[in-house]
C-alpha cells in the first residue's frame, strides 16, 4: 500500500506565498482594489497547485526484478520498472529512491506516459537471510516546483531473493587446503579393477602380472598378449566440516564472530563443491548430511542463510561425553580431513574436538580479521599461547 505525505512549499513556493500574503495584507490596509485582488489571485492559484501536486503521484507504483540468490556485500544486477499513475502528466521529473540501490539515491527521470520506464541498477544487500521488505521513494515539484510532494510504496518483486554469507577463506586456511591437495597426490592409490574391460592388448613383458594375460587372444596368435586395463586413480577425497558455537560461562560472544565462521563455512562448501569433493556437514546437535550433487550443496548454503546462533556452555554436549573416537558406522569415519569450526576461542574445546576427530582442522574466529591480510597463528600438535587454527 502506498503512503504520501502533505505537499510542503518550497523555498520558491514559500517566497510566492509571502509575496501573495503582503499583497493582501497591503491591499487591506491601502483599500487598494487592484493590489488585493492580485494577492487573493496568487493564493488562489497556490491553492490549485498545492490540490494538483497532492494527486499528481497517486497510482505510482514500482516492479522490481530480482535474482533468486546473492551474496552479502557483493552487489548482484536488478531492474526496475515506474509506472506512472493515471494522474500524471507526462514529460515531468521526478526523483526516484531505491534502498537497495546505492546508484538509485534521488535519481532523476524524466517519465512519458507512453513508454513506461525500465531500467538496470546493481543492488547491494550487506546481511545474509532474505531482504528485508523497505520502500521505494518518489518525490516531485510539480507544478511549477511550489510544492514537494512524496510518496512511498512497497516494491512488486517477482520472487523472494535469500542472501548468502558471503565467503572466505583466509590466507592460513587456503595454504592448508593446498597442502592437503599436495599429500593427497602421495596417498594410495585404489587398485585396477581386474574384471574391468581393457583398453587394448600388448605383448606380454617382463614383470607383468600372470592373471593380466588374455589367454584366448593369445592362443590364436602364438604370443602372450597381455590385456591393458585401466591405470590406478587416487582415492576420491572426502572432506568434513564441523559448525559448533562454544561458549564458556562467563564469557561473551558477540554476533561478528558467528558472521564470520560462517563465511568461513561457506568458503569451504564453495571451494568443495566446485572441486567436486564429498563433504560431510554437520551443525551441533544436528545429525551429518552427505553432500555429493551440486545443488545438495546449494541448499545448504541457504540453510547457513537463515541459520541462529544455538550456543553451547559445555564441550561435552558439542563433542559428547568420554574420550570416543570414530567408530566405522560414524559419518566423519572415512573422512580424510575434518575442518572444526567455531566461534567460541579454541581453548575451550579443541581438546575435545582432537578426541572425536583423530585427524581435524579447528578454526576459531579470535585472530581473524577481515582486511586483505587476515592473521591467524599456527600451532602445532604441541599447544602454545594464543588462539587460531591448529592442524594435526
Amino acid at each position: 500500500m502506498n503512503t504520501s505525505s502533505s505537499p510542503r512549499l518550497t523555498q520558491t513556493g514559500l517566497t510566492v506565498f509571502v509575496v501573495a500574503v503582503v499583497a493582501v495584507v497591503s491591499g487591506l490596509a491601502k483599500f487598494s482594489g487592484p493590489v488585493l485582488t492580485m494577492g487573493l489571485a496568487a493564493l488562489a492559484f497556490i491553492a490549485i497547485c498545492r490540490i494538483l501536486a497532492s494527486r499528481h503521484l497517486e497510482g505510482f507504483s514500482v516492479e522490481r526484478d530480482l535474482p533468486r540468490r546473492a551474496c552479502a556485500g557483493e552487489s548482484f544486477s536488478m531492474k526496475l520498472h515506474l509506472r506512472a499513475g493515471a494522474r500524471m502528466p507526462s514529460g515531468i521529473v521526478v526523483n526516484f529512491t531505491d534502498p537497495l540501490a546505492p546508484a538509485v539515491r534521488g535519481r532523476p527521470f524524466l517519465f512519458d506516459l507512453a513508454s513506461p520506464r525500465s531500467f538496470r541498477c546493481t543492488g547491494l544487500a550487506r546481511r545474509r537471510g532474505p531482504i528485508p521488505s523497505r520502500r521505494w521513494l518518489v518525490s516531485s515539484t510539480w507544478p511549477l516546483g511550489f510544492f514537494l510532494t512524496e510518496q512511498q510504496g512497497l516494491f512488486r518483486d517477482d520472487h523472494a531473493t535469500l542472501v548468502l554469507p558471503k565467503p572466505w577463506l583466509p590466507a592460513l586456511l587456503r595454504e592448508r587446503l593446498e597442502r592437503l591437495s599436495l599429500e593427497s597426490a602421495e596417498r594410495a592409490l585404489d587398485p585396477a579393477d581386474p574384471v574391468a574391460e581393457f583398453r587394448f592388448l600388448r605383448e606380454f613383458r617382463h614383470g607383468d602380472p600372470v592373471r593380466g594375460i588374455h589367454w584366448p587372444t593369445s592362443l590364436r596368435s602364438g604370443r602372450l598378449q597381455y590385456a591393458e586395463t585401466e591405470p590406478p586413480r587416487p582415492k576420491p577425497f572426502r572432506y568434513g566440516i564441523f559448525l559448533h558455537s562454544y561458549e564458556a560461562p562467563g564469557t561473551i560472544i558477540t554476533p561478528e564472530t558467528y558472521e564470520q565462521v560462517l563465511r568461513i563455512a561457506a568458503g569451504l562448501l564453495m571451494k568443495f563443491q566446485r572441486d567436486g569433493i564429498v563433504v560431510v556437514f554437520a551443525q551441533a546437535t544436528h545429525p551429518p548430511i552427505l553432500l555429493r550433487e551440486h545443488h545438495e550443496f546449494s541448499t545448504l548454503l541457504e540453510t547457513l542463510a537463515l541459520s541462529r546462533r544455538c550456543p553451547q556452555s559445555s564441550s561435552e554436549a558439542i563433542f559428547g561425553t568420554g574420550t570416543k573416537r570414530l567408530d566405522p558406522g560414524d559419518s566423519f569415519h572415512d573422512c580424510d580431513e575434518v575442518f572444526v569450526l567455531s566461534d567460541g576461542p579454541l581453548d575451550g574445546w579443541e581438546f575435545a574436538a582432537r578426541m572425536r576427530f583423530p585427524h581435524a582442522t579447528c578454526l576459531d574466529t579470535s585472530q581473524l580479521t577481515s582486511g586483505p591480510r587476515p592473521i591467524r597463528r599456527v600451532r602445532t600438535q604441541a599447544r602454545s599461547s594464543g588462539h587460531g587454527i591448529t592442524r594435526s
